[in-house]
């Protein structure tokens, strides 16, 4: 079970790409971050794994209160007997000494969002003003890295960007940073002519993904990692695809309850609102999401490629095409590249006997093979 409490609207950012909504600047009280918590526990069957992460908005502007909510989880915990993993993803420019402590304390994993250099990342990632965060943000990630054994950075990258995500992960190698997420602006508008530049940048990442397992550092980047496991185990299975109103749930701070954190935006109540943390759910709205959630391309049925994609998650097709089960032609090019990027480091790394690399992946492979497998030679074969 995956939850995400938005606990506030409000963001002392202006990043150009945000969809966390501005329309109403309200903060979630404590009593609603509490049923919300309630809910989710409720709701998760027995022996289940819980995730919890708190988001906005700029969550550190809520400090206060995501404490009072984690003590009241971990409260909770002890009751229920379920386990929780709590994350936070933030802006990083209000991080502090006691802030850290406090998640490193509480077992919080920190992601902290950041595209790249100074010149990129202040592209989009500006105060009010205007001003560019990128020195705040890196005064931040460098006291997380020095306190936090469990940090991770998160990247967005969009048509004026994507050629420089080499750089952005040399870059945060070069911060001492080894848990690197990049995750594509899905509301941006794409331009055909992205498409080779995609290929392009991916297989870029992925020489460079070798060459770091080659000289013996382990490196996590998000993109490659997803589409090594997604081979060795032969395709996405069902516990693996998008869980939008069923295991995956985002909470407004009015208390809205929404299929995504990604679908919370203004929290008007529209189609995606799903209830009430004090109401309680909506099940025609959600037996509806239900029905429509998946993948219905045509397209799609017919493709070699199909179980190693991700063309299925709900609130990424919704933002590239208005519609959670209609898959765009960006997301298709783009999963296209990937799988051939991972298929090239699989292929390269495991025929070179990789140590390193066979020893991180080898849970994912089939029981008791090697990273070379059988399981990943028709996918291997059909991008070749």
């Amino acid at each position: 079970m995956r939850a995400t409490l938005n606990l506030t609207h409000r963001c002392n950012l202006a990043c150009r790409y945000c969809y966390a909504g501005k329309r109403e600047q309200r903060d979630m009280s404590l009593i609603t971050a509490q049923r919300a918590v309630d809910f989710v526990l409720d709701i998760t069957p027995e022996a289940s794994d819980v995730s919890i992460g708190f988001t906005g908005g700029e969550p550190l502007l809520c400090f206060d209160l995501m404490k009072e909510t984690i003590r009241y989880i971990r409260k909770r915990e002890q009751r229920t007997g379920k386990s929780v993993a709590l994350s936070v993803t933030s802006n990083g420019t209000l991080l502090t000494e006691p802030i850290l402590d406090f998640f490193r304390a509480k077992g919080v994993m920190l992601s902290i969002s950041i595209d790249g250099r100074a010149n990129v990342h202040n592209l989009n990632r500006r105060y009010p003003d205007g001003r560019g965060t990128f020195s705040d943000v890196v005064r931040g990630l460098r006291l997380a890295n020095g306190r936090l054994d469990n940090l991770q950075v998160n990247a967005v990258f969009g048509p004026d960007t994507v050629e420089y995500l080499l750089d952005s992960v040399s870059f945060f190698s070069q911060l001492g940073i080894s848990a690197i997420h990049l995750d594509p602006d899905i509301r941006a508008s794409y331009s055909k002519d992205i498409y080779p530049k995609l290929r392009t940048t991916y297989m870029r990442l992925a020489d460079r993904y070798i060459r770091d397992y080659q000289e013996g550092r382990e490196t996590g980047v998000n993109l490659i990692d997803n589409k090594i496991i997604v081979i060795l185990q032969g395709g996405y299975g069902s516990t693996d695809k998008c869980g939008m109103g069923e295991t995956e749930w985002g909470f407004a701070p009015s208390g809205n309850i929404y299929p995504c954190e990604r679908l919370v935006g203004e929290d008007n109540g529209g189609p995606h609102c799903l209830g009430n943390v004090v109401a309680g759910l909506d099940m025609a709205r959600r037996c509806s999401l239900l029905e429509k959630r998946g993948n219905h391309n045509e397209a799609c049925e017919s493709c070699g490629l199909q179980r190693y994609c991700m063309n299925w998650c709900g609130c990424i097709n919704y933002h590239m095409t208005g519609h959670i089960d209609k898959v765009s032609q960006l997301l298709c090019e783009s999963e296209k590249a990937l799988i051939q990027a991972a298929g090239h480091v699989l292929t390269t790394l495991s025929e070179s006997n990789n140590e390193l690399f066979l020893d991180r992946f080898k849970k994912h492979a089939p029981e008791g093979a090697p990273a070379q497998t059988q399981r990943r030679q028709p996918v291997l074969e059909t991008i070749a």
